[in-house]
C-alpha cells in the first residue's frame, strides 16, 4: 500500500511522518539487506605441518627431559643438538590444540560463597555491624566508630568510639552489647562484612560462647550490609557532623548527641517516617493510631485538598532483610522443580 503511494509521486518524508515510520525503517524493509553468502573453506596453508609431524612435537614434550619446559627454551635446545622441528610458535600451537597451555603451578580454587539471606519479623533477631573512621586532628590520625544495628527498627543497640580497629576491642563490644538487650538463650544473627576484626578467629569463639550466629557479606561485596553502610552515610553526612574532631573525648560527645538523635528523633524513610525507638520498643501501633486520627479530622474539615480520599498512615514493614529477592528466586526455582510436566496424551481425563 505504501509504496503504490510512492508511485504516485508521494515523497518518502511525507509518507513516512504520515506513518509514524522511521525513514531508516522504510528503506531498509524496501530493501531488505541481501543474505551474506557463505565464504569457501578456507584451504590449509602450504607450509602446515603433518600430522605425524605434530604428534612427534607433542611426544617429545611430554618427555621427561623438556616435560617442565616450555618451547622458548627447548626450540634452542634442539637446535643445538642439531636438531629442528618447527617454530617457537608452531610449537605453541600444537600445544594448544590438546589444552596444554596452561599454568603449571597448582592454583587454589576456592568454592564460590552463597550470597547471606536473612530476614527479620521483630527487634532484636537480627544484626548487623560495621567500623568506620573519623578524621582526627591530624592527617594520618582516625577515631574508629564501632556501629552495631538492628536490622528490624534500625535501632543502634550498641556503639563505641576506640583509636585502633582490632580484633580484641571488637569482641569487647559485642560482648557488652550482647549483654545488655538480650536474655540468656535468646536467638540472634549478627550479620557483618569480611574486616578482620570480624573474622578473627577469637571473635567466632566469642560468638559461638554467647551462642549468637555468625553471617558474613560475600567477598568485596558491599551490598551484603547495605543497613550498616546506609547508617554510616547518614552519620557523616548530617549537618553537625565536623570536618574533624580534635581529640577520643570530643568524638565521643558528639557521637553521644548523634545516635541519641538517631534512635529517637530521626523519622527513617525505611520505617515509613517513623523513629527506630518506636518500632523498636512497639510503640507503633499507638504512634499510628493518632497520626491516622490527626488525618482523618484534617480530612474531614478539608476532604477537597486530599484529591486522592481519605489518607492512610501506614506502618512500618512487617519484615526487613537482607538479599529477600534471592530468597524469593530459591523458593520459585524449587517450586518450578518439584512441579513435573504431564503429558495431555498420558492424562485420563483429556478427552
Amino acid at each position: 500500500m505504501a509504496f503504490d503511494l510512492l508511485d504516485k509521486g508521494c515523497q518518502v518524508r511525507t509518507l513516512c511522518d504520515g506513518l509514524g515510520l522511521p525513514r531508516a525503517t522504510f528503506y531498509r524493509r524496501r530493501s531488505p539487506p541481501r543474505a551474506a553468502k557463505e565464504k569457501p573453506p578456507r584451504p590449509p596453508p602450504a607450509n602446515r605441518l603433518s600430522e605425524e609431524e605434530r604428534a612427534t612435537i607433542l611426544k617429545l614434550m611430554h618427555q621427561d627431559e623438556y616435560l617442565d619446559q616450555c618451547p622458548r627454551e627447548i626450540v634452542p635446545k634442539l637446535a643445538d643438538k642439531g636438531v629442528y622441528l618447527a617454530s617457537i610458535r608452531t610449537f605453541y600451537r600444537v600445544l594448544s590444540e590438546h589444552q596444554e597451555v596452561r599454568e603449571r603451578r597448582l592454583q587454589a580454587r576456592r568454592p564460590s560463597i552463597a550470597a547471606p539471606i536473612l530476614e527479620a519479623t521483630g527487634p532484636n533477631q537480627v544484626w548487623t555491624w560495621d567500623i568506620t573512621r573519623l578524621a582526627g586532628p591530624y592527617q594520618g590520625k582516625w577515631y574508629f566508630l564501632y556501629v552495631m544495628l538492628d536490622l528490624y527498627s534500625r535501632y543502634i543497640v550498641g556503639w563505641m568510639v576506640a583509636e585502633r580497629e582490632n580484633a580484641r576491642l571488637a569482641q569487647r563490644f559485642i560482648r557488652e552489647t550482647v549483654n545488655k538487650h538480650l536474655a540468656p538463650g535468646q536467638e540472634l544473627t549478627i550479620h557483618s562484612d569480611r574486616g578482620a576484626p570480624m573474622t578473627a578467629c577469637t571473635t567466632q569463639e566469642l560468638m559461638m560462647l554467647l551462642g549468637v550466629t555468625c553471617s558474613y557479606s560475600r567477598p568485596r561485596t558491599s551490598d551484603d550490609n547495605p543497613y550498616s553502610e546506609s547508617q554510616f552515610r547518614t552519620t557523616k553526612y548530617h549537618w553537625t557532623m565536623p570536618s574533624f574532631f580534635p581529640s577520643k573525648e570530643a568524638a565521643i560527645g558528639h557521637m553521644d548527641q548523634f545516635m541519641t538523635w538517631y534512635n529517637e528523633d530521626h523519622m527513617h524513610n525505611g520505617l515509613n517516617l517513623l523513629t527506630p525507638a518506636m518500632v523498636h520498643q512497639g510503640r507503633v501501633e499507638q504512634v499510628v493510631a493518632a497520626r491516622q486520627s490527626v488525618m482523618s479530622a484534617a480530612y474531614l474539615a478539608h476532604p477537597e485538598r486530599f484529591a486522592k480520599g481519605e489518607p492512610n498512615v501506614r506502618r512500618n514493614p512487617d519484615s526487613v532483610g537482607i538479599n529477600i529477592r534471592m530468597k524469593a528466586l530459591k523458593l520459585k526455582a524449587q517450586m518450578e522443580a518439584d512441579i513435573e510436566p504431564t503429558c495431555p496424551d498420558s492424562d485420563p481425563t483429556v478427552l
